[in-house]
């Protein structure tokens, strides 16, 4: 098929692609009947293929009113950079050979009657449905601005609007772009391609307003500004001058701007005149219930045209999840919508940017802490925000690889405990490593696909019956079906399942736990050693622990020994890489807990003390056993399935640092 199916007016062709079939024997095909979607952008497409993965013999016709494949809009200022070609942004159709009864039409629908269940194409024909989505999108908002209707005045919205300003690139000199937002950013960056100068006019104080902070806004404005254009923020575009084409603009500040281009990039508004006109139920978008389901039975909205509990979403993730509820709700019945959490994980100018719930502009709140990092050396600036304990917001500038489990956190508003602020604003990480990084190490209720609500206990059922695969896993539990962000998520839990290697320095590490393990029971079970009555009777041991010399050595080296211990234990709790290997530091770690309890026999003799001795021994035996147990769980980690292990090894761990705690206290007394 050619990239323009038409060449004339894009609302009055009419192209069918595929062949409709009524097929005798499709039992599933006949539970959904003919489902007619009006929209062929990115969500739409997302209902078709849902749809069609549950019923595969099911009649679809998509309508789109453009004159093109259907194409993924949001690789449009790729394509106006220059990065990537027009074929790379193309949806791919379903197979004709596996859903025969699928089409795709170029043709605007005119109208639709919900009573006689029709719509009407532009060439007055009337298509028959048993059910209707609409994903119908949104629009550029144009503001009210005088001499916006200039020649030179351009959207940024379709593949049309793409290839206008990428023919105008070439001859302009100067581009205004009115709005600071993702889109005004990128196309900024894409107008940048042919050296034309650029210059960023943004209403409000900052660049991204609505998700981030003013130091996150900070980072990428200078960003932006190294790329070579100009930024100027809190002062919108008030006038536009020019006889019949673009000369110059005025903004608020009264700073005027000779240039040959200006690009409104002021936010969207939802296309909902169809189904005004049809009389379904609109207020800022069309109104739908959990369901996704209009006013009208039958008839269900999805994407930005569409409003949920007095919501609309700008995000293209929230209209795949509605995509994929409205798919499950036509083919079975049993789905329900119950809101999309506004997540933004985007690349801007090459930079990673992230953001959720409240960041900015904060009010002020008992009990609200702002959790803060930055290293400008590595250009990363992170922040959460917590009410109570509780996540209500982050932000992010720079790579933040556990931003996953953050999102989980605040999607279900798991507590942050007391240790973690710290932690954070150490290293910038609310979770030791290890623990954020692998989703296996998840709490089981922990959502690993957001757009399904499969948690991490459910895979990990899945991945216990027998299923390896990323595909198996997808197709057993639905997890990555829709926008495929968990898929990364889903390989690791798979990863784990297969036969692993051995822990590095498994070996010294179980020996070493062992041997401590021994001498920890030594000491417990062994009488205690006796004082002789005589000068000629002293044996070579009493000589050491009875000794007030040795004693006083044996003791501080205890004491030396058990400090750095202490001060081992922070290699992974506080990201503290400059000690080295992880696996070198394991085998460090337990012949550090070797040492301790042969210099604790030379320095008792066996004797547990009483009252507060008896409790530092108790204490520091309790330490050796447990420390000695989790040595021996690491160590023998690869024998045992990766589901059991990782509970173990989190048992014995936090054992062992929970009777670590009180050392110090007894120590310092």
């Amino acid at each position: 098929m050619s990239e323009l199916l038409t060449p004339g007016n894009p609302t009055a062709a009419r192209v069918d692609i595929g062949q409709v079939v009524d097929s005798g024997e499709a039992g599933c095909s006949s539970l959904v009947g003919h489902t007619i979607v009006v929209g062929s952008g990115p969500v739409g497409m997302r209902f078709v293929e849902d749809l069609l993965q549950r019923r595969p013999l099911s009649r679809v016709q998509v309508f789109g009113n453009e004159p093109f494949h259907p194409y993924n809009r949001v690789q449009l200022s790729a394509l106006l950079a220059g990065e990537i070609k027009r074929e790379a942004m193309d949806i791919p159709l379903p197979a004709a050979d596996r859903h025969p009864n699928f089409s795709y039409t170029v043709s605007t629908i005119r109208g639709v009657d919900p009573d006689a269940k029709t719509v009407t194409d532009a060439d007055g024909v009337a298509h028959h449905f048993t059910n209707l989505v609409i994903a119908t999108g949104a629009r550029a908002h144009v503001p009210n601005i005088p001499g916006v209707d200039k020649t030179g005045v351009y959207t940024f919205r379709n593949l049309k609007d793409a290839e206008s300003l990428y023919a105008r690139v070439a001859r302009s000199r100067h581009a205004v772009v009115v709005g600071g937002g993702l889109l005004g950013i990128e196309a900024a960056r894409g107008l940048l391609r042919l050296n034309t100068r650029v210059t960023l006019v943004q209403q409000a104080a900052r660049l991204m307003n609505r998700q981030l902070d003013d130091p996150a806004a900070e980072r990428l404005q200078a960003k932006v500004e190294a790329l070579g254009i100009r930024v100027i923020t809190s002062s919108g575009v008030r006038e536009i001058y020019g006889e019949t084409r673009v000369t110059g603009v005025k903004t608020y500040s009264g700073e005027g701007i000779s240039c040959d281009t200006v690009l409104l990039c002021a936010g969207i508004k939802p296309n909902v005149e169809l189904a005004r006109n049809a009389g379904l139920d609109v207020a800022t978008g069309i109104v739908v219930s959990d369901q996704l389901q209009t006013s009208s039975p039958g008839i269900y909205a999805i994407g930005e045209c569409c409003e949920h509990r007095g919501l609309t979403y700008g995000l293209v993730n929230p209209g795949f999840e509605q995509a994929a509820v409205a798919a499950e709700v036509i083919s079975s019945g049993q789905a329900s919508y119950v809101g999309s959490l506004s997540v933004s994980r985007l690349k801007v100018i090459g930079q990673s940017v992230c953001s959720m719930g409240e960041v900015a502009d904060l009010a002020k709140r008992p009990l609200q802490s702002e959790l803060v990092y930055r290293d400008d050396a590595q250009e990363l600036y992170r922040k959460v925000v917590t009410l109570k304990g509780r996540i209500i917001g982050a932000v992010g500038f720079g790579e933040w690889p556990e931003f996953n489990r953050v999102q989980e956190a605040f999607r279900h508003q798991r507590p942050i405990r007391f240790w973690q602020a710290p932690l954070f604003r150490l290293t910038g990480r609310l979770w030791a490593a290890s623990d954020s990084d692998d989703v296996a190490k998840w709490p089981a209720n922990a959502i690993v696909c957001q757009c399904n609500g499969i948690s991490q206990g459910q895979l990990i059922s899945a991945i216990d019956s027998g299923l390896s695969s990323v595909t198996q896993l997808q197709e057993c539990t639905g997890a990555g079906t829709v926008c495929g962000s968990c898929k990364p998520l889903l390989a690791q839990l798979a990863g784990n399942t297969g036969p692993r290697d051995r822990e590095r320095g498994w070996l010294p590490v179980l020996a070493g736990s062992v041997v401590a393990l021994l001498l920890a029971l030594l000491v417990v079970l062994s009488p205690e050693a006796e004082v002789a009555q005589s000068f000629q009777a002293i044996a070579w041991f009493e000589m050491i622990w009875n000794d007030k010399y040795w004693k006083q050595v044996t003791g501080f080296s205890l004491l030396g020994l058990s400090a750095l211990g202490l001060v081992m234990s922070l290699r992974k709790r506080a990201g503290l890489t400059w000690m080295g290997n992880f696996a070198n530091w394991r085998v460090l770690h337990t012949s550090l807990g070797v040492a301790c309890a042969a210099v604790l026999i030379f320095h008792t003799g066996f004797h547990l003390g009483s009252n507060l001795n008896q409790l530092l021994m108790l204490d520091f035996l309790a330490v050796l056993v447990m420390g000695a147990s989790a040595g021996s769980v690491v160590a023998l980690s690869h024998r045992l399935r990766p589901q059991k292990e990782q509970s173990i090894r989190k048992l014995w761990t936090w054992l062992h640092v929970l009777v670590t705690w009180p050392l110090p206290a007894l120590l310092g007394i």
